[in-house]
């Protein structure tokens, strides 16, 4: 009896997946991070973070320099040893000032990364609908571990995009 209602189940839910299965007549997949690095827009929001965080990056690249060269003088020791624990202390400082600028720059980079890219992903996601809509798409997949080329919408979207951004 319970092998009977087992071999039931079974049946049935087979059965309901080979419906689901076949009810999808067209399928497509994105590439996400294709879309962040080859659409006009991800370029164009690179090109813009890089730009506005040029400034604090030459200034962390300054302060390493500066740190690189005070490191060299007190290994060399021509520093007399008088003022040599001054130097030292002087170098461990600005270490800690350049570790703490390097995080809050990576960590405001990301922020606005994220905010910058947000956006781009909304804007994706319309011409990714649109696109559906359009061309009768039943189920559009972003992101997977492997995927048949014949899926691949990824060109398509960029395409999407690039026009729309001109």
């Amino acid at each position: 009896m319970l092998k009977k209602i087992f071999l039931t189940f079974v049946v049935t839910l087979f059965s309901y997946n080979l419906v689901w299965a076949e009810s999808i007549q067209k399928l497509g997949f994105i590439d996400t991070g294709r879309v962040y690095q080859q659409s006009i827009q991800a370029q164009s929001i690179q090109k813009d973070l890089d730009k506005e965080f040029a400034p604090r990056q030459k200034k962390l690249q300054a302060m390493q320099t500066e740190g690189l060269k005070l490191k060299e003088a007190i290994e060399s020791g021509k520093i007399p040893v008088a003022e040599r624990e001054n130097k030292i202390k002087q170098m461990l400082q600005m270490d800690e000032q350049y570790k703490t600028a390097a995080a809050e720059l990576a960590e405001d980079y990301n922020l606005r990364r994220n905010e910058e890219f947000a956006s781009l992903q909304q804007n994706a996601n319309k011409v990714i609908i649109d696109m559906a809509r359009k061309e009768g798409y039943d189920l559009i997949i972003q992101d997977a571990i492997f995927v048949n080329s014949k899926f691949d919408i990824t060109d398509a979207v960029i395409k999407a995009l690039n026009a729309q951004k001109q």
